[in-house]
Parts: C-alpha cells; structure tokens; sequence
C-alpha cells in the first residue's frame, strides 16, 4: 500500500472514530437534556400544575428569573444543538457515499436546510 493509500486509510478511521464518538455523546446530551424536561413535566403534574405555576413565577424575580430562564433555554438548545449535530453527522456520512450528480444536488440540499435551521 503506498504512502496515498495509508493517508486515506487513517483519515477513514479517524473519521469513522469521530463519528461514532460524537454520535454517542450526542445522543447522550439530547437524551438527558429531554429527560430533564420529562422529569419536571411529571413533577408538576404529580402536584397539580404548582410546581410549574412556581416555575413560571420564579421567571418574574430578579436574580432567581435569570437562573430559571438560563436553565429554559440550555435544556431547549442542548436538545437543538443535539439532533442538528446529528443530522450533520448523517449528512458528513452521505456525502462520503456521493456517486452521482442527484446525490451531490441531495446531499446539497440537506445542508442548505440544516444551515438555514442553524441560523433560524
């Protein structure tokens, strides 16, 4: 194998290492992060609505509200963040599997969109 073939090889593996490191830690995120918002939707319905009316209300006090917002919305991005890097991973793997013009206009596609969802 000349020194060409090795490169190509060890970038192969260090992508597909990459992947599936990335994938799992991922997936971890989002999966904890919904699992947070699952445990606080079944604590505010196992008291009756109060712990969410308390939720919202700790929002309106100064320092408190920026900590309950702060944690609103890093629960919410880490969820985005999740599926979108994803998606990303899956879109890198498809466009190293390109072999013809309709599969470079997909893949073109995808990433269009997944950058416009990025930004939006």
């Amino acid at each position: 194998m000349g020194i060409i073939g090795r490169v190509k090889k060890a970038a192969t593996d260090a992508g597909r290492f990459l992947s599936t490191t990335g994938r799992g830690a991922l997936r971890k995120i989002g999966d904890t992060a919904g699992s947070i918002k699952s445990f606080a939707g079944k604590v505010n319905e196992a008291t009756g609505g109060a712990a969410g009316t308390a939720w919202e209300a700790s929002k309106s006090m100064p320092v408190v509200g920026a900590v309950t917002t702060n944690i609103e919305k890093g629960l919410n991005l880490a969820q985005k963040g999740s599926a979108m890097g994803l998606k990303a991973i899956d879109l890198g793997e498809r466009a190293t599997k390109i072999r013809s013009v309709g599969d470079a206009k997909g893949v073109y596609g995808d990433a269009r969109s997944l950058y416009k969802d990025a930004r939006g």
